[in-house]
């Protein structure tokens, strides 16, 4: 077991984080109008296939080691505490010398060289009045270049989103609100238990909706939504969601496409969020919410919004350079 103080090691880890996702204010006096009128009517179109989805902030801070000496499912047993100011993570083995280093699979670690992450999805919106409509897109997510989003196969510039380095939530280490970036992704618990209590030391009593269970299994899908997180950890999130009290777990599942997975299922608010795992390819296939009284038990015709997963995996940059008056910002860094 390691010697190191909380103190060493937070230092550590805040040095790590310092050179992959400097924190900054958004300044809106430095927004390019135009661009940013343009941004709001192509993102309105999400806002509204979104309103039926269990929406979930976290505040991202914990406490020091919050699963030391914890069993099985501490999430059920750990009280929500206020937020602390040190985050606590095992840390990374010490660098191997080249000769003795022992070839490994790049997902496992999260595909450190690679520079964008591809995601094609095909997300699906059902209203309360029967209508549906259908969007597909291609997102490549850079890791410290801008990304940009491809709706409809429509490359017009007009139509692009363009965004900054990509980010899958924000955590607070040490009284510092950090963007949980690309290479910060590896460093979190892939432990079921440690990652567990991980999350529901962040769960807040006045953000997002539902229980505290409900709130940890929204934030576990929302990372896993997308993201390039290591198949560890997507394994670890995965436990979580199947373990927690109120879900329901279907071993022989399949998504809209017909892809075999394994289904969780549990409902919240008076929505019921459902979400298809490839346990074999390790990744999300799917996930839709679903209101409930609407459609069929299945989701067939039910209100509600699917985002299917048809791809993603690493690759270059994308097919047009974003720039940021296509993001509507004056630096990439406040976007």
């Amino acid at each position: 077991m390691s010697t190191r103080t909380d103190e060493e090691f937070a230092a550590d880890l805040r040095a790590l984080v310092d050179d992959v996702a400097p924190v900054v204010d958004v300044d809106v006096a430095g927004v390019v109008p135009a661009a940013r009128r343009r941004r709001a009517r192509r993102r309105a179109t999400v806002s509204v296939a979104a309103t039926g989805v269990v929406a979930l902030t976290l505040g991202w801070a914990v406490q020091a080691q919050p699963w030391q000496d914890v069993a099985v499912q501490p999430w059920r047993d750990v009280a929500v505490q206020p937020a602390q100011r040190v985050l606590s993570v095992d840390p990374p083995p010490a660098p191997q010398d080249p000769a003795d280093a022992v070839p490994v699979d790049p997902a496992v670690g999260g595909w450190p060289d690679a520079a964008y992450w591809h995601v094609t999805t095909t997300s699906v919106n059902t209203t309360t009045a029967g209508t549906t409509t259908t969007e597909h897109r291609e997102s490549w997510y850079g890791r410290t270049d801008p990304s940009l989003v491809v709706v409809d196969g429509n490359l017009d510039p007009d139509a692009l989103i363009a965004t900054g380095p990509a980010s899958w939530g924000r955590i607070d280490i040490d009284g510092v609100d950090t963007i949980l970036r690309w290479d910060v992704l590896p460093v979190l618990p892939t432990d079921p238990a440690a990652l567990g209590a991980l999350l529901v030391q962040n769960v807040h009593p006045e953000q997002g909706v539902g229980t505290s269970d409900d709130k940890v299994f929204q934030s576990a899908l929302d990372l896993l939504s997308g993201s390039p997180a290591p198949v560890a950890l997507r394994d670890a999130l995965w436990q979580v969601m199947t373990t927690l009290p109120g879900s329901t777990v279907d071993d022989a599942a399949q998504d809209s496409t017909g892809r075999a997975g394994v289904a969780v299922e549990r409902t919240i608010d008076g929505q019921v969020v459902r979400a298809v795992y490839d346990t074999a390819g390790r990744r999300l296939l799917e996930s839709w919410t679903r209101t409930l009284g609407t459609g069929e038990p299945d989701g067939t015709g039910a209100a509600g919004f699917r985002v299917t997963f048809l791809g993603e995996e690493p690759s270059g940059p994308p097919p047009v350079d974003p720039t940021l008056e296509m993001a509507g910002c004056t630096q990439w860094d406040r976007c």
